[in-house]
């Protein structure tokens, strides 16, 4: 695993997801009020991205399903989900964001 700058902090608002990709890795940034986040972009109940859902504090729904994922910690908190999506670490340096995948 190593660090990858992935975006800049402008293009993330509080509120707001970015899909990106690092090594065939779809990932979802997200910006909460209680900092940045990162987990697997892909939906472990249905294959959706996660960045085509809604993201409400640190829960991101599927569009799929419905099924939704806290974002601190990759764990599902409604059905149909119930296996966790991938979380990775996230760093801002300067006006930078870093994602280790």
């Amino acid at each position: 695993m190593s660090w990858t700058k992935v975006a800049s902090l402008s293009e993330v608002p509080v509120g707001a997801m970015k899909q990106v990709t690092i090594d065939d890795l779809d990932i979802a940034i997200y910006h909460t009020d209680q900092g940045f986040y990162a987990t697997s972009d892909v939906c472990t109940h249905a294959s959706a991205f996660l960045t085509d859902g809604k993201l409400v504090g640190c829960i991101v729904e599927c569009p799929k399903h419905g099924g939704k994922f806290n974002v601190t910690n990759g764990e599902p908190t409604a059905f149909p989900c119930v296996i966790p999506v991938e979380t990775f670490p996230i760093e801002m340096r300067n006006d930078e964001i870093w994602v280790e995948a």
